[in-house]
């Protein structure tokens, strides 16, 4: 297969929008799937003053894990470039939707394991995919809180208190409204 089919290909299959493979390896022997990443972006919003910069300062590799790929973990080399903001004068490394903060994994990988956590445990979820089952607990914990923050319930102002069900369907008029 073309090595340029094959990268889209994976890139296809990787499912991360903001996101394009240019390398692909295999461990065999460790059953790890390393996948290179660079971001589609080539330029980054300035979360200070929200301008937009394509002054690049310095580029490094963060190792993430994501979801496990035929019966193989997978571990995503994300190329990720820090930028200076000629505006603001400020450095900044752009936010990646997909990207977990605070942890080296996809927030998918944390969703699922969150979810086969609620099945069993922290414990089980974490030798199902591979991860020490300390960073596996402070993953899990991170993002429940993360999910907590984000998932504000939309709260209704109080009409009416202590007024039965019935009354209220009914509407006679009798009932008191706040």
């Amino acid at each position: 297969m073309d090595r340029d089919v094959e990268l889209a290909t994976l890139t296809s299959l990787l499912d991360l929008d903001e996101f394009e493979v240019m390398e692909s390896s295999r461990d065999r022997r460790e059953k790890v799937r390393r996948l290179t990443l660079v971001p589609k972006a080539i330029v980054g919003l300035c979360p200070h003053c929200h301008g937009v910069t394509d002054e690049r300062h310095v580029c490094h590799d963060r190792v993430i894990a994501d979801l496990p790929m035929g019966g193989q973990r997978v571990e995503l080399v994300v190329r990720l470039s820090q930028f200076h903001c000629p505006a603001c004068d400020k450095f900044f490394t752009p936010h990646f939707a997909a990207l977990a903060e605070g942890a080296h994994a996809t927030e998918r990988l944390l969703e699922r394991l969150a979810e086969l956590a609620s099945h069993s445990d922290v414990a089980t979820a974490a030798r199902f995919f591979g991860i020490p089952e300390k960073t596996a607990e402070g993953w899990y914990y991170q993002y429940l809180e993360r999910k907590r923050k984000g998932s504000a319930p939309h709260l209704q102002p109080v009409r009416s208190l202590g007024i039965d069900e019935l009354s209220l369907k009914k509407d006679t008029g009798n009932s008191a409204a706040c």
